[in-house]
């Protein structure tokens, strides 16, 4: 029940960032005050409802709550259609401004946004009174002990309704033209909107009435829909013959099932049911796309980046080097004097490098002149190579011992 109500919460904050793309910051500020009435008191209607019922909250397994809980069920009643932006509550004079001053732009991005919004709000009349249709008006589907040991809430939270509820209808006619009005100075310099973005007057006295008073007929009519979807008689059957309409089609045409059709065997209403009821696949989308990638991602950084390549070329590669070359060195003192003679001579031989390398180095200049090996860098490398050769040859002994 509450993730109903949670992705309400969703639509709202679309609403909010449509009417802040068209610049139109008051009247998303608005919105916000707004719609903090009704949907609080949506969620606190919704936990005196799943209290009442033993902490359920699969819609599924509720109905028929009008007659134990009627209290909550007009809290409820009064949220949702505060949501759906019916004339005169406090989420109508805030919403649909937003639609209205979307196509008031006259631009084809107003159109796109108009129409958007349009349509949300159509789907957000629809599931708002399939949650009350559900909840309160089906046929009872939870266990009997639960309808035994329901009640209304306390007085702690019947007060909050209350006032919530008298917010949720009054609030957006007493404060519409001081947050939004036509040439109000509420926020002041608070808000800047630029006068190429002004268009209240258009929303106001040029928009056509057709344009203004279609999301409220698109609204009631879904609301209508869905009320009869859910509860007139032999209707709720007609969701379950879209994802088996073979069995349907057997009984009235037995002729149907030599034809091969997805809409005669049902692939094609079990398709759009599980599109519809995967929430249009996003998940599977996020989590086998994105997240999957983020997590492949932070494994190669993991173990390639951070513990290979910075680890070992930073702490930890010098300290095994350093952990190595201390090991190495130590094998050196083995404690036979053959090993220590040569050590000897090594060294011998090294000083002598060091003291008379320009004269040892001085002849052989006949490829001083090629590439790199010009002038003194012949000299360097010859130094250099020496030096590595009896590192090398040090290393090998010491291994060997």
């Amino acid at each position: 029940m509450k993730r109903i109500i949670a992705f309400s919460t969703v639509s709202q904050l679309g609403y909010m960032f449509m009417s802040i793309g068209l610049s139109q910051y008051n009247v998303a500020l608005f919105h916000m005050v707004n719609h903090a009435f009704f949907k609080a008191l949506l969620f606190l209607a919704a936990g005196a409802v799943i209290h009442a019922m033993a902490d359920q909250q699969d819609i599924r397994r509720l109905g028929g709550l009008i007659k134990f809980l009627p209290f909550t069920y007009t809290a409820i009643l009064i949220g949702s259609l505060s949501l759906m932006a019916l004339p005169w509550l406090t989420g109508f004079y805030s919403k649909d401004l937003i639609i209205e001053l979307a196509y008031a732009q006259y631009q084809f991005s107003g159109q796109t946004a108009y129409w958007l919004g349009t349509i949300t709000a159509l789907l957000t009349a629809f599931y708002s009174f399939r949650l009350i249709s559900l909840v309160f008006l089906s046929y009872p589907n939870g266990p009997k002990s639960d309808y035994l040991h329901s009640h209304e809430a306390g007085l702690g939270v019947v007060i909050p309704l209350t006032i919530l509820s008298i917010f949720s209808i009054f609030f957006g006619f007493l404060f519409s033209d001081l947050f939004v009005g036509v040439g109000t100075d509420f926020f002041g310099n608070s808000l800047f909107i630029h006068p190429d973005n002004i268009t209240m007057i258009e929303a106001e006295f040029s928009l056509p009435l057709y344009f203004k008073l279609l999301p409220t007929i698109g609204s009631v009519l879904a609301a209508f829909f869905a009320i009869l979807l859910y509860n007139y008689k032999d209707m709720p059957k007609i969701l379950i013959d879209l994802t088996h309409a073979h069995l349907y089609f057997k009984k009235i045409a037995p002729w149907t099932m030599d034809i091969s059709s997805d809409l005669l065997s049902g692939k094609l209403g079990r398709r759009i049911y599980t599109f519809l009821n995967g929430k249009y696949l996003l998940d599977i989308i996020y989590n086998n796309f994105l997240v999957a990638f983020g997590l492949k991602l932070g494994y190669v950084v993991t173990k390639v980046l951070d513990r290979g390549v910075i680890e070992l070329l930073g702490p930890y590669g010098l300290s095994s080097v350093l952990t190595n070359t201390g090991v190495n060195i130590g094998k050196l003192d083995t404690g036979i004097i053959t090993s220590y003679a040569l050590y000897i001579v090594l060294g011998l031989i090294s000083i002598l490098f060091i003291l008379f390398y320009p004269v040892i180095i001085s002849g052989s200049d006949s490829i001083s002149n090629i590439g790199i090996f010009n002038g003194k860098n012949i000299n360097e490398i010859r130094l250099i190579m020496i030096f590595v050769s009896s590192l090398i040859l040090l290393n090998v002994k010491s291994a060997e011992y």
